[in-house]
């Protein structure tokens, strides 16, 4: 049989005592002298300190007794295999449950974490709690869990370490709202939106969180984050925390899973860490002087976690460290290990220290026969900021914290920082008041470390009994062989340290992880809780906005149609009118030219070519004048349009500046000018007027009738006679002086009347090329054109207007029908949230940690 309930038998070999670690207490001694029958144990009791190690390496298998010493210790022993059985079973239980509750949760911070990635999750202000934290200030540094202090008799609760025998006020919220989330739908949900954002906000102004508190430090002093940051920045650092948060639970699982414990001793600068580490071992191992000597992290282990040989490995890179393969670390001498710590701390991360204890299992830390135990000595805090942060990093991966502090110095605000950071998880904190005896007024050193212990870890004040010690560890005797006894304080000490390791490992080991649950599954309750009410108060208000727009939504749609058309229609009646008076005018300005040439002198003969130019710029000028006013006309009547037209527009979309203007109409050049080429014909004008033309008509009428009353012949042969009798020559005689005389008398005609027939020719002329031209029509299309342009200016501008009116209430109400859609999807999402994280707070609340007082360790 290689083990009885769990316990290997090599254990059961007896081993020579070289020192007795302690002294025993006084309880021990009155049961060893009063119990005279064995009775049972109870399980209260063994729960507390594992009896593998102090019963079977007991005392009792190596001094001789009596046979009725010797059944009371075989009953004794027997029950106490029988408890470590017990215990061994319950922690395995635990361990796995909590395991897989981890795991859980790290799911649930995965979702929640995507979710805020990809919709920022809503953070809630605490406006109340934020003013407790800065007022606080005044008494304590800032932190990132705020603790308030109620005091009623002896029992204390915090915020950051709720009780956990007393359901917080959080834990009962969420379990009443979870009966009504599963109960209700999501339209009851929506229905009674107003009730639920008043009472949700209502108790969220009461909490704060817990693990997922953010805060923004400037100096020395904590700022609203919502009145400094917007929501994206805030999302941002919300992203961080839950970062943060699932790289603990991987940690947090990776030390649940690992079945060795590990200690660490840590504690403000030249606390005497080291010391103390040394005392613990009975052994000068860690370099301990005044001045602050250790620069690294140095683990001690037991030597049989190293085939039971004596080594120090330095190790330059701690992820990459493995036992088996010596390329990941180099093996340093120990009597090098001063040097090493205190000078080549720069090459190395951390010191693993392979160290063999000869005394037995029940009297050992490390060399305990129950579970692998790992002492790690830290830096100082407040070495410096990396070593510090380092610290803080580390205890992520610890199962118990010894925190030194010395007795001179009190707790420092580096120190007092650790222990807040550490409180999220572990609500029970090992502290060794170091130096004691140095002190002159004990009392009143006690009473102002415990008082500083009650504001910075509640649960570790309730058990100050048997977590808080008082010693010197300087004083304890490292000779080897020694036999000298510790100082009974020292003494009490080890036996309350090695019972919280070894007998208590659910409350050492598995209880930070619990505690770490609760309080981030509280946080995301509260969370879900406040993004619940949030996006039910967001989907009442985008439902009543939607609601209340859909009539001025609906009405500008039908205004666009009715508008644009009145606009059109105004546009259209002006143009034709403002064409139909241009041509009226300009058609009876063209008929009345002449008139335009009547102011003009007449130079003279010799001039008469440029009062020919001058009679055809006189008529351009009076249609270019003609046509001005009709232009101006024109500016007039656009105007009033575009009046009335601004006029309508601003009924339906308010006052507006006026883009067109008429100002800018007919300014550009344009050929309002319609000139005519003089020429040579144009000074001749054989067209009789109406008098000559009316005589011509009478002669020729006359003598188409005379000739016809006396015949065509008759007059022909007159003619021939009236020659024959004066003869030719003296024919040719008589036409020459005719001839002349009819020219000189044409030419005079002619020379008297060329200014009239230069006049009437260029009229006539300009009125047949305005209307060969069309320039009448084309003056008219070109000032109705131009009169288009100008309201459609206006009309584009209203239509853009109206549009983009249009395009905004669209844009806004696709906003809040997008607020809708996500705020369903949000109320469903994080009421499922909520569930999901209650279901869980309560599976994690019903694995088996106890939480009573730690009981002095059993003996026999």
């Amino acid at each position: 049989m290689s083990d009885i309930y769990g316990v290997p038998t090599t254990m059961l070999n007896t081993r020579r005592h070289l020192r007795r670690n302690s002294s025993p207490g006084m309880d021990v001694i009155r049961d060893e002298i009063n119990e005279t029958i064995p009775k049972p144990l109870d399980l209260s009791r063994s729960k507390l300190f594992s009896p593998a190690s102090s019963i079977l390496h007991s005392p009792i298998a190596m001094s001789p007794s009596s046979s009725s010493s010797s059944i009371r210790s075989a009953a004794r022993t027997h029950q106490y295999r029988m408890n470590a059985a017990q215990e061994q079973r319950t922690y395995h239980e635990s361990c796995q449950r909590l395991l897989s509750h981890i795991a859980s949760v790290t799911s649930i911070c995965d979702e929640l974490y995507k979710n805020n990635k990809n919709h920022s999750v809503y953070y809630p202000p605490f406006p109340k709690a934020q003013q407790q934290r800065l007022n606080s200030t005044r008494l304590q540094p800032q932190r990132s869990m705020t603790t308030s202090f109620i005091s009623d008799s002896m029992h204390l609760e915090t915020a950051s370490q709720p009780d956990m025998g007393t359901p917080s006020s959080i834990v009962d919220s969420l379990y009443q709202r979870r009966s009504s989330v599963q109960s209700d739908s999501l339209p009851s949900l929506q229905s009674s939106t107003s009730t639920l954002v008043a009472n949700a906000h209502a108790s969220f102004l009461k909490q704060e969180f817990n693990i997922l508190h953010l805060d923004l430090k400037v100096g020395h002093a904590t700022t609203n984050l919502h009145s400094t940051l917007e929501q994206s920045s805030i999302a941002n650092l919300l992203e961080e925390k839950l970062l943060q948060c699932k790289r603990h639970l991987d940690n947090l699982y990776t030390r649940v899973a690992d079945t060795s414990s590990k200690v660490l001793v840590t504690g403000d600068l030249n606390a005497g860490k080291s010391t103390f580490v040394n005392a613990l071992l009975k052994r000068e191992l860690l370099p301990a002087d005044q001045q602050p000597c250790t620069n690294m992290f140095c683990e001690v282990l037991d030597a049989n976690l190293n085939d039971g040989v004596e080594q120090m490995h330095a190790i330059p890179q701690v992820e990459n460290y493995d036992r088996l393969n010596p390329a990941t670390y180099h093996v340093v001498e120990m009597r090098h290990l001063d040097k090493l710590i205190m000078d080549d701390y720069e090459q190395y991360q951390m010191v693993k220290i392979y160290t063999n204890d000869a005394r037995n299992t029940q009297e050992s830390l490390l060399h305990n026969g129950v579970v692998d135990i790992a002492l790690i000595d830290s830096p100082g805090l407040n070495t410096d900021s990396v070593k510090t942060t380092a610290v803080f990093a580390r205890q992520e991966e610890i199962d118990v914290v010894v925190f030194v502090v010395s007795a001179e110095n009190h707790f420092t605000l580096s120190g007092k920082e650790f222990l807040w950071n550490a409180a999220n998880e572990k609500t029970h904190i090992f502290i060794v008041v170091n130096r004691f005896d140095s002190i002159r007024d004990k009392d009143r050193c006690k009473r102002n470390i415990l008082e500083q212990i009650r504001q910075l870890s509640p649960a570790t004040y309730q058990d100050a009994d048997d977590l808080v010690h008082f010693v010197s560890a300087g004083d304890v005797d490292l000779e080897p062989g020694s036999r000298k006894l510790d100082a009974p304080d020292f003494a009490r000490l080890e036996e309350r340290l090695r019972a919280f390791v070894l007998g208590n490992r659910t409350k050492s080991k598995l209880l930070p992880a619990k505690n770490y649950l609760v309080n981030l599954l509280l946080d995301i309750g509260v969370l879900s809780e406040a993004n619940q009410a949030d996006a039910a108060a967001k989907y009442q208000e985008a439902t009543t906005m939607l609601e209340k727009d859909l009539p001025a939504y609906e009405q500008l749609l039908r205004a666009r149609d009715r508008m644009l058309n009145q606009v059109e229609r105004m546009a259209e009646t002006t143009v034709t009118m403002v064409q139909r008076q241009a041509m009226e005018r300009l058609q009876e300005a063209a008929e009345q030219v002449q008139k335009a040439i009547e102011p003009l002198e007449y130079p003279g003969f010799f001039l008469l070519w440029q009062y020919a130019q001058d009679l055809c710029e006189s008529m351009a000028q009076a249609m270019v004048k003609e046509i001005r006013a009709v232009e101006q006309q024109t500016r007039q009547d656009t105007q009033h349009c575009l009046d009335n037209v601004h006029q309508v527009a601003e009924e339906q979309l308010g006052n507006f500046p006026r883009v067109a203007n008429v100002d800018g109409m007919f300014l550009r050049p344009r050929d309002r000018r319609l000139l005519i080429q003089v020429e040579t014909t144009d000074f001749f004008d054989f067209v009789l007027d109406d008098k000559l033309s009316g005589c011509a008509l009478s002669v020729g009428a006359a003598a188409m009738v005379g000739g016809r009353l006396m015949g065509f012949k008759d007059a022909v042969s007159s003619l021939w006679n009236m020659s024959t009798m004066l003869g030719a020559q003296n024919m040719r005689r008589m036409a020459l002086p005719v001839i002349g005389i009819a020219s000189a008398g044409l030419l005079i005609y002619v020379v008297a009347d060329m200014r009239n027939a230069v006049e009437r020719k260029l009229v006539r002329k300009f009125k047949q090329a305005v209307r060969d031209q069309g320039y009448v029509e084309t003056q008219s299309h070109r000032i109705g054109r131009d009169t288009r342009k100008m309201l459609r200016v206006e009309g584009w501008e209203i239509q853009s207007r109206l549009q983009k009116a249009i395009e905004t209430k669209e844009q806004k109400r696709n906003e809040m029908e997008f607020v809708i859609q996500t705020s369903q999807e949000a109320m469903t999402y994080f009421t499922s949230l909520l569930e999901k994280s209650t279901m869980m707070l309560d599976k994690v609340e019903l694995v088996q940690i106890e939480q009573s007082r730690i009981d002095e360790p059993l003996k026999i």
